[in-house]
């Protein structure tokens, strides 16, 4: 029972942690901020995937089928003499089939049949370009030339005999219909459909192309696809945008499938037959000859009967004679089967008639399929091509075994032979008994029927072989003709998705690629993953004239923010109440490090305790333009070269209560130095006696070291960090920082956060709304999604 508690608790899936929560949710806020962005890109991408989907004709799918069929699986009594005499077709390889259907050669005669290589077209107010397939006024027919690359055109036509033509020649010409012309691709007329008068005043735009780039188009096009190899169903396919043409090509092609197949067994049937004529022409002069010699001997001679003996002798001697004939015809076909399996060369497909060996006579006619196999295949493929490879072989070894088969047979039928002659001999020694004359026309007779039976059997077998030509089938079986495919709804919304899909997609590779390329710190998790100072606080962006947002009620976030660190910096200094220093420096410039200053400084004097600000940053002073101090006061740098007291350098705010200035007086070429002096010390020593609060304005502190030599005389220091400003680059050097101490109680403020512009809008500014009473303030911090509109761009 506790396996299985324990395996269930394994197997239950694991609840997603408020981490990866909020996680997901700031990055969907980032890509969500630039909605504007999003908005246009998909009208724009949206509306011109619409319009794409109206102007541009859609392409149709047009698809057929046939199936391949085997004679042999469906017999009939008239192709038995094929099979007896082995001429019919093994059954086809359907690989071989399929590169059939696709071949050059095939794809070109379709492409001549329909005169692809030409297109006529004209352009009308609905459709930029109408294809007018089989509808053309104007027959374009080349007499002679060769068709190199694309030639364009335009014709104009005037009435029903003449025409302008335009871009054949230099310049536009006037030509009437059937005359020829010539130009720089050949010999060539336009013809008049029985459509011209449909076209009178319209320009017809022809291009006419070479041919064989045409077929090579159509060849990557057509797909041929085997659907059931059972049942060796092969689809055909192809896409066009107009239906008829796409039908036409689809069925022109089966149809010179057809042809070449039935071409290809009409001319094995017609081999058979030349050869059986051959043999008939022979044996008719034969024939022929020895009926004239057993009448002439009749009648020279006066003979009517012959006796009873003879008639025996006779009848025994003839059905010798037939199987010796039998065994000549035997040993004659052996011979030529013999005469073509050693011939190198093509020669003609030899007759196995009369060949009681199936064994042989179904090797040979393997050898005559796998030759005409390889005559089909060489008519696509070029010979050396390693697709050869397996049928050269599978020729040798037919060969091979046809000669084994060969010898064993002919020895059989020698064998035969000479049993026959011996029977002969002795069957002739008993004719010699019969008188001389009786013995002559026993002979004359003998040879008349060898040639009668001979001729008989051979005009039999013709006739067989002939109703088998005159009946040949093919071999493919269409099951259905071309026809198209209905389009579904979901492609012709294909542009539009497309076009939707490529507007969400343009804004988040460009919000993507800003935030990769521009590296900034964007959140506080880009800061807490690289070092492990705390963060103290976090500021809102607000944008404001004056510099000192604590009293501004506009600024109810951020001054509330201010009071939020300066309660924060409070248990920071461990509840200290009097001469608390705490010191303000950043990585670089312009990251808001004497803003947070000041403003710090006026929320501590605000809450009634007695602070004072040191512009300390002695290169580019801020602070006291910022508090709108005299400048040209005497500051820092004159107490520390001896030229002023501490009382002397402090200046009263006029502005902030309990709040004093120290401003940076005279600059110094080489501040880092006068800050090393004794004098620093004794004046943080004077000022810790006199002050609650002493804030320190420092410059950054990859830049110069005056923060580091100052680190010394704090207590806190806070480091100013800017959201979307700051470099990641400057993260390990924030991390050496943290690692070698060069500082107390570091703390980090992340400054300038903007509400969901990096899908991140910090920890505060959340519900202030309900606390301001201002209708103009409220309505600030309760702005929506339309807030800073054109910035979301």
């Amino acid at each position: 029972m506790c396996a299985q508690t324990s395996a269930a608790s394994r197997n239950k899936p694991k609840p997603v942690s408020n981490e990866e929560l909020l996680n997901f949710r700031e990055i969907l806020g980032k890509y969500l901020y630039h909605w504007p962005l999003y908005i246009l890109l998909l009208i724009i991408c949206g509306g011109a995937g619409f319009v794409y989907s109206k102007l541009v004709k859609p392409g149709y799918e047009v698809k057929a089928s046939i199936v391949l069929t085997d004679d042999r699986d469906n017999k009939t009594s008239h192709k038995d003499v094929l099979d007896q005499l082995e001429v019919t077709d093994a059954p086809q390889v359907v690989e071989n089939e399929i590169q059939i259907l696709k071949s050059r050669n095939l794809i070109s005669r379709v492409v001549y049949d329909l005169k692809l290589y030409i297109n006529y077209s004209r352009e009308s107010k609905l459709v930029k370009k109408e294809d007018l397939y089989k509808k053309s006024p104007v027959e374009f027919e080349l007499i002679n030339g060769q068709l190199i690359g694309d030639h364009k055109f335009e014709v104009v036509i005037k009435d029903t005999s003449t025409f302008l033509l335009k871009g054949a020649f230099d310049k536009a010409k006037l030509f009437h219909f059937s005359n020829t012309l010539s130009n720089s691709f050949g010999t060539w007329k336009l013809n008049p459909t029985k459509d011209i008068k449909d076209y009178i005043g319209s320009t017809i735009n022809i291009t006419v192309s070479d041919p064989n780039a045409v077929a090579n188009g159509f060849q990557g096009a057509i797909s041929v696809t085997l659907l059931d190899k059972q049942a060796s169903t092969i689809e055909l396919s192809y896409t066009d945008q107009l239906p008829q043409r796409g039908k036409d090509v689809v069925n022109d092609v089966i149809y010179r499938y057809n042809e070449e197949n039935m071409n290809a067994k009409n001319l094995l049937t017609q081999n058979t037959l030349d050869f059986i004529d051959k043999r008939l022409a022979s044996l008719k002069g034969e024939l022929s000859t020895a009926e004239n010699d057993v009448q002439s001997y009749r009648s020279s001679r006066g003979i009517n009967d012959i006796s009873k003996q003879s008639d025996s002798y006779l009848q025994n001697t003839q059905v010798n004679d037939r199987e010796m004939q039998d065994v000549d015809i035997q040993l004659s076909t052996v011979q030529a089967i013999e005469s073509y399996v050693n011939s190198p060369g093509r020669s003609s497909v030899p007759s196995t008639a009369g060949i009681t060996d199936q064994g042989l006579s179904s090797l040979v006619q393997k050898l005559v399929d796998l030759q005409q196999e390889r005559e089909r295949m060489l008519a696509n493929t070029p010979e050396s091509n390693p697709i050869f490879d397996p049928i050269n072989s599978q020729i040798k070894a037919a060969r091979s075994a046809i000669k084994e088969n060969i010898a064993s047979t002919k020895s059989t039928l020698l064998a035969k032979k000479r049993q026959l002659q011996s029977y002969g001999n002795k069957a002739q020694t008993q004719i010699r008994d019969v008188p001389k004359q009786e013995q002559e026309l026993v002979s004359l007779m003998r040879a008349q029927q060898l040639k009668e039976t001979l001729y008989t059997y051979l005009q039999q077998k013709r006739e067989e072989v002939a109703l088998s030509y005159a009946s040949t089938q093919i071999d493919a079986r269409t099951v259905d003709t071309a026809y198209v495919v209905p389009p579904k709804g979901s492609k012709k919304m294909i542009p539009l998705a497309a076009g939707l899909a490529l507007g969400l997609f343009i804004p988040t590779g460009l919000i993507l690629g800003r935030h990769t390329f521009r590296n900034r710190i964007s959140t506080n998790k880009d800061i807490t993953r690289a070092v492990s100072i705390p963060i103290l606080s976090e500021l809102t962006f607000e944008k404001s004239k004056n510099p000192i947002v604590v009293h501004d009620r506009g600024k109810f976030a951020l001054a509330e923010e201010f009071r939020t660190l300066r309660t924060k910096l409070h248990y920071l200094h461990e509840k200290t109440d009097k001469g608390r220093v705490t010191l303000l420096t950043s990585s670089i410039a312009t990251e808001g490090k004497s803003f947070v200053a000041t403003n710090l400084a006026v929320a501590l004097a605000a809450s009634g305790r007695k602070t004072i600000i040191l512009e300390m940053d002695l290169r580019k002073p801020r602070v006291t333009a910022v508090l709108d101090i005299q400048k040209d006061h005497v500051g820092i740098s004159n107490y520390l070269i001896g030229e002023a007291t501490e009382t002397r350098i402090i200046q009263k705010s006029e502005l902030y209560p309990n709040l004093d200035v120290m401003g940076s007086g005279t600059i110094d070429t080489n501040p880092s130095e006068l800050l090393e002096q004794e004098s620093t010390t004794k004046l943080f020593e004077w000022l810790r006696e006199h002050y609650d609060d002493i804030i320190v304005d420092t410059p950054p502190v990859s830049i110069v070291t005056d923060a580091i030599i100052l680190s010394r005389l704090v207590d806190v220091t806070l480091y100013v960090v800017r959201q979307g400003y700051t470099p990641k680059t400057i993260l390990p050097f924030m991390k050496n920082l943290e690692e070698e101490q060069h500082f107390p109680k570091l703390n980090i403020v992340f400054n300038g956060i903007e509400k969901g512009r990096y899908g991140y809008s910090g920890y505060t500014s959340y519900g202030y709304g309900d606390y301001i009473e201002s209708k103009e303030a409220r309505k600030k911090y309760s702005r929506g999604i339309f807030s800073d509109f054109f910035k979301r761009f």
